[in-house]
């Protein structure tokens, strides 16, 4: 670390004076997206987290022929002849002819930290290395408008933000996180509210302020990924909270009351709402993670009850709004857990454990040709038997389908080259 003839370093500079000076709050600062000027494709993502693992065989891949491991859940028809799913997925059932369903999804990462990497970066986790997540690689590689963030986190329910990771990447591609309930009625972002006592105009002196500070660095031919990270967000932060683009993409109260209901008054539903409107502003990536996946017990009352309804009213009329709007072709859609659950039924409560031997997901969008199941699982939905894909194929296709080459390389702090996603091919079939 680099040291001034006064003992102070660059960096306690930027953590201890620049965002007290500014009126900002640091911890704010890290949470806001600052990414590097790059060509832009004109494409966007909607990346929707199941944290704890979605139940694959109560859900899209239903076993009827299954005996005891069927569960209790029936099957319903869809707009898609052949394609069956739960009956607790009516909404879905009816845009099946917008999505392709992928049910030969295996791996062998069982657990969630090791799971949820794989699933959220297409690479194994590994110690000497943090992968960046999607969203950090669509911030690097993707330009928005000023003053709109590249990568927005949604928080929506659960816990397990922290897996989210710009790794290698740095702070710079970090997420914009919105914390916060969309659905409540006084929904505000925290990260948006002008510092107290501070007019527009003091924030934009503030900024030039800032500009010449880290000017004068530069000029010192001081280097630093962690501290230049750090000037790119403090200045995109100033860029944010002057947006009157962002702060009209985040007053979802303003959105028409039907559309509203449409999505659903919870907060999955209006989370999905609040990505269609940040997709609308210029936001090149959008994560959710919705919570409570991890059914080792009551699964079938859980899924019924709290899981199901919001996630299938919430997402199905995500893929509908964007359909109607002409925006599901430049916008792709995926949505995962870190694997699938045990076809056997435990016995500590009608639950249902960790399965990564099988496993099913949800691709729309940018050219994906909708109206497709993909692979085929055995007879209780244990493992494929047809067209097995790896998360890294699953990754690859992502990147794939927002023009983003997944065996481009970067390299790592130590200088070391390192690839997108290591290991994975595109999945063909999602384009027809």
């Amino acid at each position: 670390m680099h040291k001034y003839c006064d003992g102070i370093h660059r960096r306690d500079i930027l953590k201890a004076g620049v965002a007290d000076a500014f009126g900002l709050n640091l911890a704010t600062m890290l949470e806001l997206d600052a990414s590097e000027e790059s060509p832009t494709s004109g494409k966007n993502a909607i990346f929707i987290f199941l944290t704890g693992g979605q139940s694959h065989i109560d859900s899209w891949d239903m076993k009827p022929e299954a005996g005891e491991m069927k569960g209790e859940f029936e099957s319903i028809e869809t707009n898609l002849p052949g394609l069956r799913v739960c009956e607790h997925m009516p909404y879905l059932a009816k845009q099946a002819d917008k999505y392709t369903v992928v049910r030969s999804v295996t791996h062998s990462q069982g657990a969630h930290s090791p799971g949820q990497r794989y699933l959220q970066t297409g690479n194994r986790k590994i110690p000497s290395l943090e992968y960046p997540d999607y969203g950090a690689v669509v911030s690097k590689e993707h330009r928005s408008p000023r003053g709109v963030p590249q990568y927005v986190l949604l928080p929506s329910g659960g816990s397990n933000s922290a897996s989210y990771s710009s790794g290698y990447l740095g702070v710079a591609h970090g997420p914009f996180t919105a914390l916060g309930d969309p659905n409540a009625n006084n929904y505000s972002v925290r990260a948006l509210a002008t510092p107290e006592g501070l007019t527009s105009k003091q924030i934009e002196a503030r900024r030039r302020q800032l500009e010449l500070v880290g000017t004068r660095f530069r000029d010192l031919d001081i280097g630093n990924q962690e501290v230049d990270g750090m000037d790119k967000s403090y200045q995109k932060a100033f860029d944010i909270l002057q947006s009157k683009a962002v702060r009209k993409a985040f007053d979802i109260g303003s959105e028409d009351a039907a559309i509203r209901e449409n999505y659903g008054r919870h907060t999955f539903g209006q989370s999905c709402l609040l990505a269609r409107r940040l997709v609308e502003a210029g936001t090149r990536c959008v994560s959710i993670y919705f919570g409570g996946w991890d059914t080792h017990q009551f699964n079938f009352r859980d899924l019924k009850g709290t899981l199901l309804p919001p996630w299938d009213q919430g997402l199905a009329a995500l893929i509908a709004d964007l359909h109607e709007r002409g925006l599901l072709d430049d916008t792709l859609v995926w949505c995962t857990g870190e694997f699938g659950r045990t076809p056997k039924i435990n016995d500590k409560g009608a639950g249902r454990d960790h399965w990564a031997r099988a496993m099913s997901m949800l691709f729309a969008g940018t050219g994906i040709k909708g109206g497709q199941v993909i692979g085929e699982t055995d007879k209780t939905a244990s493992e494929p038997v047809d067209s097995p894909y790896s998360p890294a194929d699953a990754a690859a296709s992502f990147y794939r389908g927002i023009g983003i080459d997944a065996q481009k390389e970067y390299h790592a702090p130590d200088g070391r080259p390192v690839k997108i996603v290591g290991k994975g091919n595109p999945i063909r079939e999602l384009w027809g």
